[in-house]
């Protein structure tokens, strides 16, 4: 990818491009043990890539360079659709606490609880 295209485009869409291109590295790593790649200097290019762009955001956040800002066409399509909440749904707040009795932190195992009871077992026959 050469610089100049990568000027024309917002800090959103560089954004955007660098996380695609290091998901595509991450994939590229995962298979050249296992198999052959069909273009090896794919991630020579996928790294420098990145390191182009994460350049030019640098350059834009201390102000070196000017990247082109979001068109008003593009921030309508960007803009969140407000939900709106079901009427009979009840906030977090206003629901009743629970009633049940909540378990003791102490947890012992199955095995314990067994050797415990025999041990009560025990004692009481040997006071019989």
């Amino acid at each position: 990818m050469k610089a100049s295209e990568l000027r024309s485009m917002t800090c959103e869409e560089l954004e955007h491009e660098v996380s695609e291109l290091r998901e595509e590295e991450f994939r590229l790593r995962l298979r050249r043990p296992t198999e052959e790649l069909p273009n090896a200097l794919r991630l020579r290019s996928i790294r420098r890539d990145i390191a182009r762009i994460q350049t030019l955001l640098r350059e834009d956040k201390l102000g070196l360079i000017q990247l082109p800002k979001k068109t008003q066409s593009q921030t309508k399509q960007a803009e969140p659709k407000t939900e709106k909440k079901a009427s009979g749904a009840k906030p977090v707040a206003a629901r009743k606490p629970s009633t049940k009795p909540k378990a003791s932190s102490k947890k012992t195992s199955s095995a314990a609880k067994s050797k415990t009871t025999q041990a009560t077992q025990a004692s009481e026959e040997k006071t019989k």
